[in-house]
């Protein structure tokens, strides 16, 4: 009996510190679950080839350029993953404002993310970056803006052969809108007084050109130019898709947290006004837009 006390003590001993240490690590990595990383290898268009297996370091307030947590989504052609590889226009002109500043990142602080997950974490994470997005008064206060980039048309696309008519936002009420979570044609859309029951998310944009085309919803609230990439990408004619109501037109821009330091934001804007005055970003916005 004397040898078999110790033993369970011991067991109690060794279980609890296993348990702490347990906690200790989850508070040390808040993000841990929110990670999606891009598959890794080399890239011609970005030097960014995020590891699946390795947690980036969410930085302080503090932080220098270099620390800076980037996120981006599938959003084409301004940033998309092709191939386990970053590309896109907003992709090239994060490197030229780089170049510019003589700065590096880590490939551990780039992340391809769906859209609602990186929206939530840089509104709520200092030392973040979600490019691209759409500036609009009900965002302004919330971020930190760098850019502009180049303007945007969020718009209702429908088919053509569903002949909509559309000429004042009562008449979206008639009609099963799609769009992704928390993305701008939501957010609109929302804020517009779409019934809940005429509106539709998916997280993917390619499942919501399957239901238009299967007339499970009759439209969709996008940006222009990337609905039609995407209607591309599934082997069909953007020609047969139109825009048959604009939501809004304004302008895309890296957002950073709003908690971002003042000399991170300068530096920042200062480096794509001189990229921009040289000619460079036009250069790549033509390069995917022609």
């Amino acid at each position: 009996m004397r040898h078999t006390i110790p033993c369970i003590q011991w067991s109690k001993v060794l279980i609890t510190f296993l348990t702490a240490s347990c906690l200790v690590l989850c508070a040390l990595n808040p993000l841990l679950p929110v990670q999606e990383a891009l598959a890794s290898g080399p890239s011609q268009a970005t030097p960014f080839s995020p590891s699946l297996t390795n947690t980036p370091k969410i930085p302080s307030a503090r932080s220098t350029i270099n620390d800076i947590y980037f996120m981006t989504e599938q959003y084409p052609p301004f940033n998309y993953r092709d191939g386990g590889r970053l590309k896109g226009i907003s992709i090239d002109i994060l490197n030229g404002m780089l170049k510019e500043m003589n700065a590096t990142i880590s490939s551990n602080n780039v992340r391809h993310l769906p859209w609602a997950r990186a929206y939530k974490t840089v509104l709520q994470t200092p030392g973040t970056c979600l490019f691209v997005m759409t500036r609009t008064p009900d965002r302004e206060h919330l971020f930190r803006w760098v850019g502009p980039i180049m303007p945007t048309t969020i718009a209702i696309m429908a088919p053509k052969s569903a002949h909509l008519i559309i000429r004042q936002l009562a008449d979206l009420k008639k009609y099963t809108i799609a769009a992704l979570p928390d993305d701008i044609g939501h957010t609109l859309l929302v804020k517009n007084g779409q019934p809940l029951a005429k509106l539709t998310t998916n997280p993917y944009a390619e499942g919501i050109i399957e239901m238009m085309l299967k007339k499970r919803v009759d439209a969709w609230a996008y940006e222009e130019s990337v609905a039609s990439f995407f209607i591309r990408k599934c082997g069909h004619d953007p020609h047969e898709f139109e825009s048959v109501f604009v939501l809004t037109q304004a302008e895309l821009y890296f957002a950073f947290n709003i908690e971002t330091p003042d000399h991170i934001i300068s530096t920042f804007q200062r480096a794509f006004d001189t990229i921009k005055a040289h000619g460079d970003v036009d250069e790549i916005i033509h390069r995917y837009i022609p």
